[in-house]
């Protein structure tokens, strides 16, 4: 099955919410391999590498605002590379 490469900004309250911690349970259960982080906007990203179908599924629970207590005003996403092996789904330190 093929695999792509989705990388997601996503703005308003998600930080200080569980959002990453949230993020991270999800793409777990969900078998996404990636990482989500804090950027030091305030905003979060997520770089999801799975099937078309898995990243729907992300793209569906983001449209429905992710976790709860967090609040999504928009998000953005872009196809992406690889930077390297992704063998997990974690969360990183701020970048």
């Amino acid at each position: 099955m093929r695999k792509i490469v989705r990388n997601y900004y996503i703005y308003e309250q998600v930080q200080g919410v569980g959002f990453c911690y949230h993020t991270f349970h999800w793409g777990k259960e969900h078998g996404l391999y990636g990482y989500v982080y804090n950027r030091y906007d305030s905003s979060v990203n997520i770089k999801a590498f799975s099937t078309l179908q898995q990243i729907q599924q992300l793209e569906d629970w983001l449209k429905a605002c992710g976790s709860v207590g967090a609040k999504i005003e928009y998000y953005k996403s872009e196809e992406c590379h690889v930077e390297k092996e992704v063998v997990d789904f974690h969360i990183r330190h701020s970048l």
